[in-house]
């Protein structure tokens, strides 16, 4: 059984790209693990200080990650005070222009 010129070209073209994709597969699996380890480990990170939104880095191991730190309930009630302000200003201030007249 002999090979065709086709053959003897793709059959080395393909273990060479097999072997080249295995050789990416174990650093790859190692960064999506970091990954996963990091996403983990940010909920477990408390809001004690009360801020709204912060900036920071975590390090872990050999690498940073730098990510934004926010609690929605305080912006929540931030954007409803805005609103209860804006609510309350623009009524008294119809109120009082309503009296002059």
């Amino acid at each position: 059984m002999g090979f065709s010129l086709e053959s003897i070209i793709a059959i080395p073209c393909c273990l060479t790209i097999l072997a080249q994709t295995t050789s990416l597969a174990l650093p790859l699996a190692k960064q999506a693990k970091r990954a996963a380890d990091v996403n983990a480990f940010i909920p477990a990170i408390g809001n004690r200080a009360g801020y709204t939104c912060r900036y920071k880095t975590i390090t872990r191991e050999t690498y940073k990650v730098p990510y934004v730190q926010t609690c929605p309930q305080k912006i929540v009630e931030s954007l409803s005070l805005a609103h209860d302000l804006y609510s309350t200003t623009k009524t008294s201030l119809n109120q009082d222009f309503g009296s002059d007249s």
